[in-house]
């Protein structure tokens, strides 16, 4: 098993380019993936705002009540080192100042200098909180229009401000067997699996293919065929170890083992796996330098990714990329990824179509690898030069 040791002795050496891969992705791409995951639903938020009445009528009054429902009103002095201070240190998140005259621009429609606004950050929720304030003198003019009292008009504008609207969210039935956060964990693994895999096994079969070591290798007792077998051997069981560590991580960012139709997920990913092996023994046959190598899974990686639904959903992406992504592996891994995840209604022979046309990639690439191989020494050996008694003759 000297091949085979050599080979991980090899690996040894290469093996940091892939494990930041692999940090990355656990340290970075599951929280991105249960944050891309969790329902996208609109929450009103709640502001810490003090409010400072200078008008001191019934109107500013109703002002600071109508507020109060929705926000939460904090004692502040009318001090403006300290309502700087406060603002700095967040304590409030909001400063409102009831200017003076406040009830009679109200009533005559005057909107200049009607209050005095300060915060710190210009955020959506500091955004809403002066669109707030608009609404409710829109409202108060308008039922004053309408023929009511101030004091009518106040509390009607307040009610109505702050009326909330029955949301309902429609939810798919295609059936999906993933969670959101499982789906978008599988979905970016199509770019790390292919990442780790071409830049660890392409300088190691590299280096193991050079001619000087064939060359040492077959004048030794070592027999062709024992080389090429403990090759194979020590190229699985890499990519075994690299596959079942992720199939360990998607276990514990599951929060338990998968169930059911779940485990066709694992499967498409084998599949797959399966698949950057074979782009990983196409690239060995063209003897890419190193740099070239870590040129090519950049361009493979992050090109296969942002065009097959990886990075950017499908959804968003124009259906001339999408028609050209057809002829890449990570499209069809992503399709049965994103049917997995209820993107799209389970059907099973779809799902096994998806899964086959992946596996037809593999073996195509693997056929591409062997022609190659076959073609570079096939052409080699025809250049050997002829010995000399046959130049003789």
């Amino acid at each position: 098993m000297q091949v085979f040791k050599l080979f991980f002795m090899v690996l040894k050496k290469n093996i940091m380019t892939p494990m930041i891969y692999i940090i990355v992705f656990v340290a970075i791409l599951i929280p991105m993936s249960r944050a891309g995951a969790a329902e996208k639903t609109f929450k009103d938020a709640s502001l810490k705002i003090a409010v400072f009445d200078e008008d001191g009528t019934a109107e500013s009054a109703a002002l600071r009540d109508f507020i109060g429902r929705k926000h939460e009103i904090v004692k502040l002095a009318n001090d403006r080192d300290k309502i700087m201070q406060a603002l700095y240190f967040e304590s409030v998140d909001y400063v409102l100042i009831i200017s003076d005259g406040f009830s009679d621009k109200l009533a005559s429609g005057d909107t200049e200098g009607m209050f005095s606004t300060y915060h710190m950050h210009e955020t959506y929720s500091t955004v809403i909180a002066s669109q707030l304030l608009d609404s409710y003198v829109s409202s108060v003019r308008g039922y004053l229009a309408g023929g009511m009292d101030m004091a009518e008009a106040s509390a009607m504008a307040a009610d109505a401000v702050l009326q909330e609207a029955e949301v309902t969210i429609a939810r798919s039935e295609s059936g999906g067997v993933l969670s959101s956060s499982s789906a978008s964990y599988f979905r970016y693994l199509a770019y790390i699996l292919v990442s780790v895999i071409i830049s660890a096994l392409c300088p190691v079969l590299l280096k193991l293919g050079k001619k000087e070591f064939r060359f040492r290798t077959n004048c030794s007792c070592i027999k062709s065929s024992s080389y090429t077998l403990q090759l194979i051997a020590g190229s699985v069981a890499f990519i075994a170890v690299i596959w079942l560590l992720m199939m360990v991580v998607s276990v514990v960012q599951n929060g338990g083992m998968f169930a059911g139709n779940a485990w066709f997920a694992v499967l498409n990913t084998l599949i797959y796996t399966l698949v950057c092996t074979a782009i990983a023994l196409v690239i060995c046959s063209f003897e890419p330098s190193d740099t070239v190598v870590s040129l090519v899974t950049q361009i493979i990686g992050l090109g296969s990714s942002f065009l097959c639904g990886v990075f950017v959903p499908m959804s968003l992406l124009g259906e001339g990329v999408l028609a050209a992504a057809k002829f890449l592996p990570a499209y069809w891994y992503v399709k049965a990824t994103e049917m997995l995840g209820g993107n799209e209604k389970f059907d099973a022979e779809r799902l096994a179509m998806y899964m086959l046309i992946e596996l037809g990639f593999a073996v195509a690439l693997m056929l591409i690898a062997l022609v190659v191989n076959r073609v570079k020494y096939t052409g080699a050996a025809i250049k050997l030069p002829k010995l000399a008694g046959e130049n003789a003759k």
